[in-house]
């Protein structure tokens, strides 16, 4: 069940990464994606290392076709990714280490966990800085939190930082089966301008009639200093089509994948 949620939470963030991107030609979509890239990188690191876990064996069969060292430390293990492509197109090297609380892993209904970057890559982009990240799971639900701080991307037009940012995910018979999402970040971007996100009420709806993955509510708001606020609206009735505002511009309609 837990390899399942954060599968579709991953690729949602990815959807977000690279759909933000084809907002209108005059809204600053640069900082747009630097806002949202966070977000994707802190989902996708919890989700390796979760595959990274029990030996490894989910990290093999998603990396297949590449190498991925997996060495054992005294306090949890180290991944080393040797140029790996996995199916969306995410090329990784470099190093991500997961130290863990006593059991963490072996403890099915709550842990804790630290991941830092090592020399480490995605798509070109370096990444270092630090992930916390704790869940649990009852009968009633499954619920996890993911803190970065002072995560660092760099590439070659620029650096963003993220002096903090937080994910929540809750899935619970409460919300009647949905994903909600929520969460906040901050950091500057590669012009050297500061910048807050808020993602609010953001639900996945997985028994509806059309089975659609992606959000079906909710709104990411992005402010900028000296920039007009962006909001990605995801309140549409076909799926994955989100609605870009920007105030002085005109709405955009993008979609996911």
């Amino acid at each position: 069940m837990k390899k399942n949620f954060l599968k579709i939470s991953t690729l949602l963030l990815l959807g977000l990464l690279f759909t933000v991107s084809a907002c209108k030609k005059d809204a600053d979509n640069q900082s747009a994606e630097d806002a949202a890239r966070g977000s994707y990188i802190m989902a996708d690191a919890f989700a390796l290392s979760k595959d990274g876990s029990g030996g490894g064996k989910a990290l093999k069969a998603r990396f297949s076709d590449c190498v991925v060292d997996y060495k054992i430390l005294d306090d949890g293990f180290e991944l080393t990714f040797h140029n790996c492509t996995d199916d969306d197109g995410i090329t990784r090297n470099g190093t991500i280490r997961i130290t863990a609380e006593e059991n963490a892993f072996d403890t099915a209904d709550a842990g804790s966990i630290t991941i830092s970057f090592i020399d480490y890559s995605e798509n070109n982009m370096s990444i270092s800085g630090t992930i916390t990240a704790s869940y649990k799971v009852g009968q009633l639900g499954f619920w996890f939190d993911i803190t970065a701080k002072n995560l660092v991307i760099s590439d070659a037009s620029g650096t963003v930082t993220y002096e903090t940012a937080s994910l929540q995910y809750v899935f619970s018979v409460a919300n009647s089966f949905k994903m909600e999402i929520s969460g906040n970040s901050e950091g500057t971007n590669r012009k050297g301008q500061h910048f807050t996100t808020q993602t609010e009420n953001m639900v996945i709806e997985f028994f509806t009639s059309n089975g659609c993955p992606f959000p079906s509510e909710g709104t990411m708001t992005i402010n900028i200093d000296g920039e007009k606020t962006i909001t990605l609206n995801y309140d549409s009735e076909t799926c994955g089509e989100i609605t870009v505002t920007q105030k002085g511009h005109k709405d955009g309609t993008i979609t996911i994948f």
